[in-house]
């Protein structure tokens, strides 16, 4: 991965080519996500979780919620029946943009979203890492940090930007295959590497990817910018309550490095 960032793309493609014999992907998308699924021939390298109290669970689905729910709404999401209302602030909600890049039949998304209905409207949520568990906030599910899909659809990246499409179609199209898609063929460089693009944003949704990839790629200034124009110029398309919506200020400029702490910057005599 370090190699294909710094765009040493012949020496990424040979390293990622040796792990295409090690691992293999799962026939159930869904199920690696789970705890029976930890683990499995895809994973690579995963964060491991142990539910229960001894301080080894993990909680970060709690967070993804179309909060505020109340006790026996979230009960009904994490099949835990003694669940607390959430009130707070929901994060990594599934956007209206990211439903709409999943094809026609792609498995993965029944896989990945679910809804539910608050109010009379249904808003999704991510239905991905959740399977029922006796406590509240203690879960036992891993977080998954490489998998050998995204190791495949890195190697489709690196030898289609040394400008052989036809030669990345194979990896690509395992990816597409076990979801349930047609496969590609025929397309240009520029074509392919929009195809990897999309083809990462689904496989690897809600996986903590998606931000990386823009900022690597040199786009993420325009996307989250035409982005920030659709949620302002319909707000509540993005869930937000009738009445309200983003500031005008918001997503005009994208930071795509952290800005350097100020305690630093006063022990730098050259700053």
């Amino acid at each position: 991965k370090v190699l294909l960032y710094q765009d040493k793309f012949n020496e990424a493609a040979a390293a990622f080519d040796n792990v295409i014999g090690v691992y293999s992907l799962v026939s159930d998308y869904g199920s690696q996500f789970l705890r029976l699924g930890e683990n499995g021939p895809e994973s690579i390298f995963e964060v491991q979780y142990l539910e229960g109290t001894d301080g080894f669970a993990s909680s970060f689905q709690y967070e993804w919620l179309p909060m505020p729910l109340t006790g026996e709404q979230v009960a009904s999401i994490t099949g835990v029946t003694n669940s607390q209302a959430a009130n707070t602030q929901g994060f990594n909600i599934p956007t209206p943009d990211l439903l709409g890049s999943y094809e026609d039949g792609d498995t993965r998304k029944s896989a990945s979203i679910d809804s539910i209905l608050l109010e009379g409207t249904y808003f999704p949520y991510i239905d991905k890492f959740w399977e029922p568990h006796s406590t509240p906030q203690l879960t036992g599910v891993n977080w998954p940090v490489y998998r050998f899909s995204e190791a495949l659809l890195f190697l489709a990246e690196a030898i289609n930007e040394q400008g052989r499409p036809g030669e990345a179609e194979p990896y690509i199209n395992r990816v597409r295959a076990r979801a349930g898609l047609d496969p590609v063929s025929g397309l240009n460089q520029n074509q392919m590497r929009e195809a990897i693009m999309n083809e990462r944003r689904v496989e690897l949704a809600f996986e903590n990817k998606r931000w990386l990839d823009l900022v690597r790629t040199g786009t993420a200034q325009e996307v989250m910018t035409a982005f920030g124009q659709r949620v302002k110029a319909n707000p509540q398309d993005y869930y937000f309550p009738e009445g309200f919506a983003p500031p005008a200020a918001a997503f005009n400029s994208i930071y795509t490095t952290f800005p350097l702490p100020a305690s630093e910057a006063l022990l730098n005599p050259n700053f």
